[in-house]
């Protein structure tokens, strides 16, 4: 996590698998950790599909994977975003 108040980007995908790795313990029967009560297991079952659908979204995501990469720094983004706005204003104005 960043040193500021909010979660990065990058953090995203361990926390969501955090999150559904719990909740698949809490649901699975063989697990120490099931949930024997049948309304809050259908309450995180549905919490589990919530979270899942989130996170295929992900996968599609082309910032996430430039976020993420290792060779990516602000610095970069900083420099392709100067770059290409030099780009638009040569060429479309």
């Amino acid at each position: 996590m960043s040193k500021s108040q909010y979660i990065t980007l990058s953090s995203t995908i361990p926390i969501y698998n955090s999150l559904l790795e719990h909740l698949e313990k809490l649901l699975d029967e063989d697990d120490d950790m099931f949930c024997h009560s049948l309304e809050v297991r259908l309450a995180i079952s549905h919490g589990y599909k919530k979270l899942k659908s989130y996170y295929s979204k992900t996968d599609d995501s082309k910032v996430y994977s430039i976020a993420t990469s290792r060779y990516f720094s602000f610095d970069l983004f900083i420099n392709l975003f100067i770059l290409i706005s030099n780009y638009i204003y040569f060429f479309y104005i």
